[in-house]
């Protein structure tokens, strides 16, 4: 059931990652996560968010939560123990899969 699948970003490389259970301990690795959903032509992206390897950072569990309210149901992993590229990683992905929910958006504004 669970196994490796790839995605590829705007620059076309392709990304190694791993499916794991939502309840397993993926939030405390260091690397690159994606929430996503099954659809008719492959895995539809919700959110791409780079782990910290912090055993209690809480963030990734936030954003799963956010990712669910959208529709995302699986979770995939991709061990990288350096920043810079965890960085490169998550930017190159979410510039090829626009997912819904991104690290990089601006903050609303409410008006006033």
């Amino acid at each position: 059931m669970f196994g490796q699948v790839s995605f590829r970003g705007k620059s076309g490389k392709a990304w190694k990652f791993q499916r794991t259970a939502a309840d397993a301990p993926w939030a405390r690795s260091a690397g690159v996560v994606i929430f996503a959903a099954q659809d008719a032509c492959g895995w539809r992206v919700y959110r791409v968010m780079e782990l910290s390897g912090r055993a209690h950072d809480i963030q990734p569990i936030w954003a799963l939560a956010e990712a669910e309210r959208y529709g995302a149901n699986a979770v995939f992993v991709a061990l990288e123990f350096d920043a810079g590229q965890r960085k490169a990683m998550v930017a190159d992905l979410e510039a090829g899969f626009m997912p819904v929910c991104r690290s990089t958006q601006e903050p609303v504004r409410m008006a006033a």
